[in-house]
């Protein structure tokens, strides 16, 4: 995927990344709520070497003081001082583990001993009992230090602790932090909900937008119609819709066609879908309308003999047309209906519904039907079932000079619905001439009606019926 998929789908499913977000962001508020607060108390010990007058000794007694800090500092975190903190104040010495800290300002002699506690005032005795303990501690130890050298080498080098800074009670707590909580719980409801949603686009097979199709497929996208905000089934016919970006994509379309078919086998075309609902019925019957705006003769026949539309759309007699032509009944020529203000369009509807369209629609009466209406007119576009599921489509396409595949670009249309339509169209080895996007999503900011513009006026007409 490229970035411009990555912001589709972000864009897509942007409420779920913000409910995510902001439910982590409340579980984080939530927890600093019930979190018991925290206060730090901090005390300041200076570190000094007693004796010399010379600036020469005092020089070299501050360095001796600053190799010295390091050892102090270990010593304030180490389990003589905790116990003798513990034991001066009566507390469990297992309570103080994590509690007194020690650290040393660089390029310092000093030595900050902090301790943590759930009240503030404990922070501070803790603090000021543990910088006492430490005080005593390197007494003694240096105290010592101090007779081993003066009877080895005869010249001491006494070491002291001074509390400069005792520790008083905080009056802000330093955990929970409120800001940082919930900054982290922002990004990390972030994170997740984009992780999330990057996931589900993993796992969800639906189909959505034009790049999702191209890359199931290397057949030409010979059409693409993005998703209007008027009724997705109205007809380009008439009114200002006839100069709609929607009508000059269907021109773009027949373009490609005329291109396809530039050595003049294009007789007929067979438009068909995956599963219902892709649109597929109302691109057959903008697509007749547009070749026969072109000046060409052109029947649309309804070969949807489960569930037929065209004879709604047009407004036309449903009862008589191709099962009554293919049982003989009736003429091609008697059964076709012209549609008026359409140029020299006529439509054959489905007739009286059979109970084995499938064979029907494969008969050998099928196939000298459609060879007549190929010699009748200039075009013929046939409007067949969803590939899915059933066999009326395949066999016709095998009959059809070529096949134009409608694919919803909306999620109604899976990955792997698609790979069966082309599979069972490549299995016959039928002429794919190739996929027409339907509902493809505007970007915004961009005009539904833009040609629109340029024909306001133009007359309002509507289909009806005449003599074919």
């Amino acid at each position: 995927m490229d970035l411009k998929d990555y912001l589709r789908i972000l864009r897509h499913r942007w409420l779920l990344i913000v409910a995510i977000t902001a439910a982590a962001a409340a579980l984080a508020h939530g927890y600093t709520l019930i979190t018991q607060p925290v206060y730090q108390s901090t005390g300041q010990l200076f570190v000094a070497v007693t004796g010399g007058d010379s600036v020469g000794d005092l020089n070299q007694g501050n360095a001796f003081a600053q190799s010295r800090v390091a050892s102090y500092v270990i010593l304030a975190t180490g389990s003589t001082v905790r116990s003798t903190v513990a034991d001066r104040l009566d507390l469990d010495p297992a309570s103080l583990i994590g509690t007194i800290s020690a650290s040393n300002p660089a390029q310092s002699v000093l030595i900050d001993i902090s301790a943590v506690d759930s009240d503030p005032v404990a922070a501070a005795r803790i603090a000021n009992t543990a910088a006492q303990v430490l005080v005593d501690l390197v007494d003694d130890v240096e105290s010592a230090n101090e007779v081993d050298s003066a009877g080895a080498l005869g010249d001491p080098t006494p070491v002291g602790l001074t509390i400069v800074e005792e520790a008083s009670p905080p009056r802000s707590p330093v955990a929970p932090n409120v800001l940082q909580n919930l900054a982290v719980g922002i990004l990390a409801g972030l994170a997740l909900g984009v992780g999330i949603t990057l996931l589900i686009e993993v796992l969800d097979t639906r189909l959505r937008g034009r790049s999702a199709i191209e890359k199931l497929t290397d057949t030409s996208i010979l059409g693409a119609f993005h998703t209007e905000p008027t009724d997705a089934a109205q007809l380009i016919l008439g009114s200002t819709e006839s100069y709609s970006r929607r009508a000059e994509s269907f021109r773009q379309l027949r373009t490609h066609l005329q291109f396809a078919s530039i050595d003049g086998g294009l007789r007929s075309v067979m438009v068909t879908s995956s599963v219902p609902g892709e649109g597929k019925s109302t691109t057959a019957a903008n697509l007749a309308l547009v070749l026969a705006e072109a000046g060409n003769s052109v029947l649309l026949v309804d070969a949807d003999l489960r569930r037929p539309r065209q004879h709604e759309m047009f407004g036309l007699e449903g009862a008589v047309g191709l099962t009554t032509v293919l049982t003989g009944r009736i003429s091609l020529g008697d059964a076709s209906q012209a549609v008026d203000g359409a140029g020299r369009l006529a439509v054959l509807t489905s007739g009286e519904l059979p109970p084995n369209p499938s064979e029907l629609l494969g008969s050998a009466a099928m196939e000298r039907a459609l060879s007549e209406m190929e010699h009748a007119y200039d075009v013929v576009v046939i409007d067949t079932p969803p590939l899915i599921n059933v066999s009326d489509p395949t066999a016709l396409s095998t009959l059809a000079s070529g096949v134009l595949l409608v694919a919803s670009a909306d999620g109604r249309l899976h990955r792997d619905q698609l790979r069966q339509s082309l599979e069972n169209l490549s299995f016959v080895q039928a002429k794919l001439l190739g996929v027409v996007l339907n509902r493809i999503e505007v970007a915004r900011g961009e005009q539904s009606s833009s040609y629109a513009y340029y024909h306001r006026t133009a007359p309002t007409r509507r289909p009806r019926r005449t003599t074919a």
